[in-house]
């Protein structure tokens, strides 16, 4: 037997607008938070707690959300996956994105579509074109703090 339902007639509307309230808005602003503390702290110290900081606000995201269904469902950790996901790529590439930011003196350039995309495809360039250790292990960072808090939520 599953832990968790795969059958569409038990999701729940208020559960799942529950899940993406807290495991999408409160991941994104979470993301945010920690991407800022995260360029400050580089600028004083020549380390990043990115990974840290990701693997511990994913898994604390992923028991917010399991407080707010009965029983678990497949969608509902599926979306929350997806936002990790996202809440991952914000963390990791935000100083990137500031310092972009700050160079142009454009804060519009933070609703630039354009950018993220230059920015997604630098990281896999540097995956598959070019063997870069550090971007590897930026994955594993991704893959090992979503899988925490999507374990997390069943």
């Amino acid at each position: 037997m599953n832990r968790f339902d795969t059958s569409l007639k038990y999701l729940k509307l208020k559960d799942l607008l529950y899940v993406i309230l807290y495991g999408g808005v409160l991941s994104i602003l979470i993301g945010v938070l920690i991407g800022f503390i995260d360029y400050y702290l580089q600028t004083q110290l020549p380390v990043s707690f990115a990974g840290i900081l990701f693997f511990l606000s994913s898994m604390q995201i992923g028991k917010m959300v399991r407080r707010q269904y009965e029983f678990p469902h497949i969608v509902y950790i599926v979306i929350t996956g997806f936002f990790m996901v996202i809440q991952a790529f914000i963390i990791f590439f935000f100083p990137t994105l500031y310092l972009t930011v700050l160079i142009n003196d454009m804060p519009s350039l933070f609703f630039s579509g354009s950018l993220y995309l230059y920015i997604l495809e630098s990281f896999i360039g540097s995956l598959f074109l070019s063997f870069n250790i550090n971007a590897w292990l930026t994955l594993l960072v991704f893959v090992i703090g979503v899988y925490l808090g999507v374990k997390q939520t069943y």
